[in-house]
């Protein structure tokens, strides 16, 4: 069977079962576990699966973003050693913005330790958390966006500009192998943006299985913001720019 041939099977195998595991999609193509692994990076690339606890599920056409449940268990002990280093940025008092992804879910318990911050969101499930741990939090409000479960639109940036940050702690979709920073919601992007113009220093957090993905929205270029957090090493294949903007190296710090 042709490489080509075996990317439709899988994709019609997850149409069909919504989850596979890569064991279970090899037994039923009848090959190694590792043709099937390589073959769900290249379709992961290709924004056409996501990938979670050694298997897979399609993308939806009409679904642009996989669902916060499923998003939520994808990577988790690098977004936990991510966040715990983003937390260096955040100093005492500071008024800190954290956005609605996956990553900054994990932010709440390495912020817990700072004094007399605030932190705004536009994020519901960061909201919660953040409030849980004790801290002094503002949620945007604004348009619901069911798959994120996150605030945006025109309320939510006019919140914003009652804001001035310290810093902004961010991930998105994906960075560009031209180091640009995508994203394949509108509104979320517009969002980022606002919060960025309010923002003395902006911190990119961006696990390794992001680089070289590509979407819609443009959201900046690694150029613009201060920092890049990442569990990737300088070693490893990067996207232009990011090496100049690394903040911590995997090997040492975020583990």
């Amino acid at each position: 069977m042709l490489k080509e041939e075996r990317y439709e099977e899988i994709l019609n195998i997850l149409e069909e079962e919504k989850y596979s595991t890569a064991a279970e999609l090899a037994r039923r193509l009848y090959v190694s576990l590792p043709t099937i692994r390589r073959d769900l990076a290249h379709l992961q690339q290709q924004n056409r699966i996501v990938r979670s606890h050694g298997g897979a599920k399609k993308i939806q056409s009409e679904q642009t973003v996989a669902p916060l449940d499923f998003r939520k268990a994808l990577h988790s002990a690098a977004k936990r050693g991510i966040c715990r280093a983003a937390a260096e940025w955040v100093r005492d008092g500071d008024t800190v913005f954290i956005d609605a992804s996956t990553t900054a879910l994990h932010l709440a318990g390495f912020l817990a330790g700072k004094k007399a911050i605030s932190v705004v969101t536009n994020g519901l499930p960061q909201a919660l958390l953040l409030r849980e741990k004790g801290i002094h939090t503002y949620c945007t409000g604004g348009e619901m966006q069911e798959s994120s479960q996150c605030c945006t639109g025109d309320f939510a940036r006019d919140c914003i500009r009652h804001f001035n940050f310290d810093v902004m702690l961010f991930s998105s979709y994906g960075l560009r192998a031209d180091g640009m920073i995508v994203d394949p919601s509108v509104p979320e992007t517009a969002l980022r943006q606002a919060v960025m113009a309010q923002s003395k220093k902006t911190v990119f957090l961006c696990d390794k299985t992001k680089f070289f993905l590509s979407a819609p929205c443009n959201v900046a270029s690694l150029s613009a913001v201060d920092g890049l957090i990442t569990d990737a090493a300088e070693s490893d294949s990067m996207p232009e720019g990011a090496v100049e903007k690394l903040y911590v190296s995997t090997a040492d710090r975020l583990f």
